[in-house]
């Protein structure tokens, strides 16, 4: 009977009984049982809902009819940046500082009407849809909380997208029908303005060309339909025969370059053309935003099994709010000494990056310059006859 009282249902009365006591053992033996199930059954499902509840992408608060959470999921203590120590028994404003959310809450339980509301946290930045559901006889409230910031970071960057194409494409059609309205008001007339003006028709022609080329590009690297034609190759070559490339456009620009690339790298399996495009495009930018008189750094060495190139300048820099974006297709970080790119290759050297399995990161110092480097993997065997060699990045 004690160990019954205990929770223990898998007992039996097992004592010698009279006749007249017998039917009673039975029954409550029956009960023992009958209640084992029905406790085992309900043990059960409270561990498929706990499984259920810790394994929710969206977050799950439970609160009673005075914002005490009673119940708190996974998900939620990571939204709001809690343990189920801390939250678990505290109102909710106390435990999460979240007015809004409280504030919905209390309509909620006040009204017993689901509420709804977007909310951006302060703490953590991140952008939630909150839906608050009242328990049944009001007895508390439900709330599910989904997580959006990425939704809504997606959404920004199509945005951004359309505007951004939008305006690239506005520029050069409206140069072009200023030219065509200007030729056929006479401008034709006159063969050396006639001659002009086509100059600059082929320039916006080939301004657009240009874009629609790159953003083909983009698309089949993004598909990966592109197939990369791989061959061991001395990245000190890629490097070097860039630089004699630009060499006349850094003279104009009145920029120095200063080249780091050890005789003793490995060669890396990789698409030469496409690399070397790569670097262009990050060369090009670094001259664009370096002002006379600056210079321009590129330097390739071993680090952690691959090799990683870098292009540093002395240039304007990029601002720290700008900066996780502008490898985004069309994202110009400042618009004001962006010239006439498409916006498009830094998105394209990410992509190109990526397909060889390596990755591409920016540092910057606004007002100071920026340092933009790729990896690119390489043998094991390769990697250790480097690093006996001692070339290494610090």
């Amino acid at each position: 009977m004690q160990a019954m009282a205990h929770g223990e249902y898998d007992q039996k009365m097992s004592l010698y009984a009279s006749s007249a006591t017998k039917p009673l053992v039975r029954a409550f033996n029956e009960m023992a049982i009958s209640m084992g199930r029905v406790i085992a059954a309900a043990t059960a499902d409270r561990d498929r809902f706990s499984i259920v509840l810790s394994h929710m992408a969206d977050g799950i608060i439970v609160v009673d009819r005075d914002t005490c959470i009673t119940l708190i999921n996974a998900a939620a203590q990571r939204i709001f940046r809690l343990h189920d120590s801390e939250a678990v028994g505290r109102s909710f404003i106390e435990a999460t500082h979240n007015a809004e959310i409280h504030d919905l809450l209390r309509i909620c339980l006040d009204s017993d009407k689901q509420q709804s509301c977007f909310v951006e946290t302060r703490t953590n930045r991140l952008y939630l849809r909150v839906v608050a559901t009242s328990l049944q006889n009001n007895r508390g409230c439900i709330l599910l909380v989904q997580d959006l910031t990425e939704v809504r970071r997606l959404e920004t960057i199509r945005r951004d997208f359309v505007t951004n194409i939008s305006h690239e494409l506005r520029t050069p059609l409206a140069s072009l029908k200023a030219i065509s309205e200007t030729l056929n008001a006479g401008a034709v007339e006159d063969p050396s303005v006639a001659r002009d003006f086509l100059g600059l028709v082929e320039i916006e022609v080939d301004k657009l060309a240009q874009m629609i080329n790159e953003l083909g590009e983009l698309s089949r690297i993004e598909s990966g339909s592109v197939s990369l034609v791989r061959a061991p190759v001395d990245i000190g070559v890629i490097v070097q025969n860039v630089a004699d490339r630009l060499r006349a456009q850094l003279s104009r620009n009145e920029i120095k370059v200063a080249i780091e690339t050890p005789d003793s790298l490995p060669f890396a399996m990789l698409d030469y053309d496409r690399i070397e495009r790569v670097l262009i495009n990050l060369i090009h930018n670094s001259i664009k935003f370096t002002p006379a008189g600056g210079l321009i750094s590129v330097s390739a060495c071993l680090k952690d099994s691959a090799i990683v190139v870098s292009v540093a300048d002395t240039g304007v820099g990029i601002e720290p709010s700008d900066l996780p974006r502008i490898f985004e297709r069309f994202f110009k970080a400042d618009k004001a000494h962006s010239g006439g790119g498409t916006g498009l290759g830094l998105a394209i050297a990410r992509h190109t990056v990526e397909a060889h399995g390596g990755r591409i990161w920016a540092e910057s110092e606004y007002g100071k310059g920026t340092t933009i480097s790729f990896s690119l993997p390489i043998e094991e065997q390769a990697d250790s006859l480097l690093r006996n060699n001692g070339i290494v990045c610090k």
